[in-house]
């Protein structure tokens, strides 16, 4: 088995299982969370992950080449999220406005 060609798909592994985190107290909630997001093509993968204390988010994107299989891409930082000072409390809007 050439590990070299897939030390891509490893690493994706890698970061998933850390992202996922395993807690260091049964039942308590892991501090990251990962979902996929699926993006419409089968070769292109894009994780999202949340940082559950901090509100901190970013979304892992991979592609992998037609060519020869290889699997490329990065890590891009989404910003922070932040909290309401009250429930229904509009943190964010966009288009138009009343």
């Amino acid at each position: 088995m050439n590990f070299k060609r897939y030390h891509w798909m490893i690493a994706l592994v890698l970061v998933i299982l850390l992202t996922v985190g395993i807690s260091p107290v049964m039942g308590a909630s892991a501090r990251y969370q990962a979902i996929e997001i699926s993006v419409g093509k089968k070769s292109e993968y894009n994780i999202f992950i949340l940082d559950n204390k901090d509100g901190h988010m970013w979304i892992l994107e991979t592609k992998e080449s037609r060519l020869d299989g290889k699997l490329s891409g990065g890590l891009k930082y989404q910003g922070q999220l932040r909290p309401g000072k009250s429930a229904g409390e509009m943190i964010f809007q966009f288009g138009k406005e009343k």
